[in-house]
């Protein structure tokens, strides 16, 4: 069995991203005027699919649920399912178990692409 087979790599990654959260949170709150604002939606007036993403991830360290939800609905549901998915892939590493395979099928790759498409319309209604 290959030694990377047992390395969790999602867990890991999960871990590294929530300390550099955890980390810049303060700084960007303490100083506003370093979150910069959207090269694309100041070159076109709409919002781009990511836009309220940093304010979402700096409502969700200071555990304000609702208005990460507000700035941004889609990443609040993955960012708090995400621990889920770091306790599945410790549990994969443990047991040894590799990584499933993607899901080839079109159903599943619409339904992504549905899910980006309309939080992006969203963002763009509501003026984020």
């Amino acid at each position: 069995m290959s030694p990377l087979r047992r390395v969790p790599w999602i867990a890991l990654g999960l871990a590294v991203a929530v300390g550099l959260a955890l980390l810049v949170a303060p700084l960007l709150r303490g100083h506003p005027g370093l979150l910069r604002p959207c090269t694309f939606k100041a070159l076109t007036g709409i919002p781009c699919l990511g836009c309220g993403l940093t304010r979402c991830v700096l409502a969700l360290t200071e555990g304000r649920i609702a208005e990460a939800f507000r700035w941004h609905p889609v990443a609040t549901a993955l960012l708090l399912a995400s621990p889920l998915l770091g306790v599945w892939d410790l549990r994969r590493a443990w047991l040894g178990r590799p990584y499933p395979p993607l899901p080839e099928g079109r159903v599943p790759r619409f339904a992504a692409a549905l899910l980006l498409a309309s939080a992006w319309v969203l963002q763009i209604a509501r003026g984020i």
